[in-house]
């Protein structure tokens, strides 16, 4: 039987970032069939590359040229929606499929996944495209479901999910076996083991996390903790590095929580000489040592995310994270000292935070200036954490959808998180990427991956179908103001085709056009169902940011428009649009 594993990508609308999609989760999964009986049963078929460029419609064909027996596919916070719509693609056109689906967004009372109890059970969920779903660690079950999907057999373990014959969703009972580190990661010379086309690669020296963050879902994962011993993590660096990684992020939750941490440090250092490796972790800076941070910098540790989130003890006593801003300040001044980089990581929106809870985090950041990588990041509320499971009770009132995001506090309305994010912006700078352009001979940010339409040379423009991920369409003809109303339906049957990529589409007019039109078209957009990206970048309490789907009007060389036309539809681009 034929087995696929697929990971769709974050969808990023930054022309500049080359993206990044490694699938560590399907390595670990492989490994674990690998090790198991049940691998004498399956072929893991190679995920196709075109998985991280293709909108959903050409990728679901690819797919099901592969004609799999059975799918697993990992879902994440800025996937899971296009997910759930390309695997229901799949579905129709291969009804015997079988998948199963997990990752860092699954867990139970998902607002998107079936119901599994009487409650909360609703027609849909006979719709629902998996048949399978799978909470926390997957390798120690994944075999099991496989079993399941091949013969019939339950796979009754605590965290797994599956639709029984009748219809319903059953779960599991039974206590799911933990395994050490060693025994869940592929071997360290597993082909799989390898950096991307960019030189970049990830590395896991230990799971689980002595944190219990309310905010996280980390936990939901895994309660406990393993780690590789260092001589195992030396042989996988140098397998990395002699397959050409020059980048490696470590998956440690707490890279310094390693209960060998300092001979890591040291077999990091002996197989990086001239630091030809730069590492990227996530550590707690309270308990670092200026030693320690000393021989990072000698490992080749080029940044370290330090997570801080607030300097309000109540706050903190809330998210079950107390910690010293003393020694915060010190571990981020030995990091300093030392020549790595640190990113400091703040969150608003949290319960008990109040704007001058706010303004003394933004002061904390300003006072450090240039040294840091600030990170101001809203509160989401992540499927399977305590601040989601408590949030009446805290008064927090998030988005639905991913993702997730917190919309208002009981100490913070919309208005006021709407305040935190302008203070945010004008003391930090902004924290991503907003359209550099929406009028021009050159838009920097246009999509590489085109399509072009000449209204008024016939129904060329009803046959208009998206190919990449990330799909700018242009939009050519003479008054096309007049055409407005078929400008409108072309965008309508786009949008509707392929709700889950991202669309430029492109006025190219050759003459100015009423400024009314581009009002209208963006009303024609605001009309569509809403997209993560757009619930991520849009403030509380006001209008939708959209960034998903935007307006470009792109004027020909030599053109003659009048200076005044271009700045006041760059003003009426620029105030819809991210």
């Amino acid at each position: 039987m034929r087995l696929l594993f697929i990971q769709l990508p974050r969808l990023d609308p930054d022309v500049t970032s080359p993206g990044e999609n490694l699938m560590p989760a399907a390595a670990c999964l492989r490994a674990a069939l690998e090790r198991s009986p049940e691998a004498a049963h399956w072929t893991v078929a190679d995920t196709p590359a075109g998985q991280d460029a293709e909108a959903d419609a050409c990728l679901t064909r690819r797919l099901a040229a592969l004609r799999p027996d059975a799918l697993a596919a990992t879902c994440t916070l800025w996937n899971i929606e296009r997910t759930l719509r390309v695997l229901a693609l799949l579905k129709r056109r291969l009804p015997a499929l079988k998948i199963v689906i997990g990752g860092p967004d699954i867990a139970a009372n998902h607002p998107l996944l079936p119901g599994t109890d009487a409650v909360r059970r609703s027609p849909r969920d006979a719709r629902f495209p998996t048949d399978a779903w799978v909470v926390g660690e997957g390798e120690a079950v994944f075999p099991e479901v496989l079993r399941f999907f091949r013969t019939g057999r339950a796979p009754d373990t605590q965290g797994v999910a599956w639709r029984a014959p009748d219809g319903a969703w059953r779960t599991g009972t039974r206590r799911r076996s933990v395994r050490a580190l060693h025994d869940l990661l592929p071997a360290p010379d597993h082909p799989v083991n390898r950096p991307d086309a960019n030189g970049m690669a990830y590395l896991e020296t230990h799971r689980g996390c002595p944190m219990r963050c309310a905010f996280c879902c980390y936990n939901l994962r895994r309660t406990t903790t393993t780690c590789l011993p260092p001589d195992e993590v030396a042989a996988r660096l140098r397998v990395l590095r002699d397959r050409g990684a020059r980048e490696i992020r470590l998956l440690d939750p707490t890279f310094n929580a390693h209960p060998r941490f300092d001979e890591v440090l040291e077999v990091m250092r002996a197989e990086n000489p001239g630091r030809r490796m730069a590492f990227f972790v996530e550590i707690r800076a309270d308990t670092l040592t200026d030693d320690q941070a000393r021989r990072m910098a000698q490992a080749g540790v080029a940044e370290a995310e330090v997570g801080i989130q607030s300097t309000d003890p109540q706050v903190l006593r809330l998210l079950h994270r107390p910690l010293s801003e003393a020694r915060v300040l010190r571990g981020v001044a030995a990091l300093l000292r030392h020549g790595i980089r640190p990113t400091l990581d703040f969150m608003y929106a949290l319960p008990a935070q109040d704007e001058q809870d706010v303004q003394r985090s933004l002061d904390w950041l300003v006072r450090l200036g240039d040294t840091i990588h600030p990170q101001f990041l809203p509160t989401l509320l992540l499927p399977g954490t305590e601040l989601r499971d408590r949030a009446r009770e805290l008064g927090l009132r998030a988005q639905r959808l991913p993702p997730y995001r917190v919309q208002a506090t009981d100490r913070l309305s919309a208005r006021g998180l709407a305040r935190v994010e302008a203070w945010a912006a004008e003391r930090l700078g902004a924290f991503d990427s907003p359209t550099r352009r929406f009028v021009g001979v050159r838009l920097p940010d246009l999509f590489p991956d085109r399509l072009r339409v000449a209204l008024g040379t016939g129904s060329q423009d009803a046959r208009v179908s998206a190919f990449a991920c990330r799909q700018a369409l242009i939009i050519a003809g003479e008054n096309l103001f007049a055409r407005r109303a078929e400008i409108a339906a072309l965008i309508r049957r786009c949008v509707r085709a392929e709700p889950h990529i991202l669309w430029q589409f492109v006025l190219a007019p050759a003459a100015e056009e009423p400024l009314d039109l581009l009002d209208a078209l963006t009303g024609v957009l605001r009309a569509r169902p809403g997209h993560w990206l757009d619930r991520l970048v849009s403030p509380p309490g006001g209008p939708a940011r959209l960034c998903a789907r935007r307006l470009f009007v792109k004027l020909p060389r030599g053109n003659a428009f009048d200076p005044a036309w271009i700045r006041a539809a760059e003003e009426t681009l620029a105030a819809q649009y991210h």
